[in-house]
């Protein structure tokens, strides 16, 4: 085999293998019980328009965790759906400094962080929602659980 085939072989892999990955967090909404009296769901990488049809699905207010991306395209979607949401809590990094001109919108720089928000804001019956897109998905996602582990009465 010639370098020129090889490469396109390796080149070949590499895209299988980012398509695998791809599919791979192309997840479904998990649900994760009750946290101070909320019910709790993650859902990583999901569809602005399956998760602003879930979303408009739940029958109490939302407290959601997400990026500013991700919120801005459901809410593109749905714009209504801002009426649902109690409190939306973004992870930004900490280089941001946008201004926050409403009022139920919190920015943090850690899922900690998020948390201790929630903690001031909880509202019962609500649902609290962590959703994420960006590309350290999964770290947010793992650092969500393990929040979860640490404070969650099972």
């Amino acid at each position: 085999m010639s370098e020129k085939e090889i490469a396109q072989i390796e080149d070949s892999i590499i895209q299988a293998r980012k398509e695998g990955l791809l599919k791979a967090t192309d997840s479904t909404m998990q649900s994760h019980g009750k946290l101070w009296g909320m019910d709790v769901f993650s859902w990583i990488n999901p569809k602005p328009k399956v998760l602003s049809a879930t979303m408009e699905s739940f029958p109490f207010p939302i407290i959601w965790v997400s990026s500013i991306a991700e919120k801005e395209s459901v809410l593109t979607e749905k714009p209504h759906l801002q009426d649902k949401i109690h409190c939306s809590i973004e992870i930004i990094s900490k280089q941001s400094t946008e201004d926050l001109e409403a009022k139920n919108v919190k920015q943090v720089t850690t899922i900690t962080e998020a948390f201790e928000e929630i903690q001031r804001i909880k509202i019962k019956p609500s649902i609290l929602l962590f959703s994420y897109v960006n590309s350290d998905w999964e770290y947010q996602k793992n650092r969500f659980k393990d929040y979860l582990s640490l404070v969650q009465i099972k």
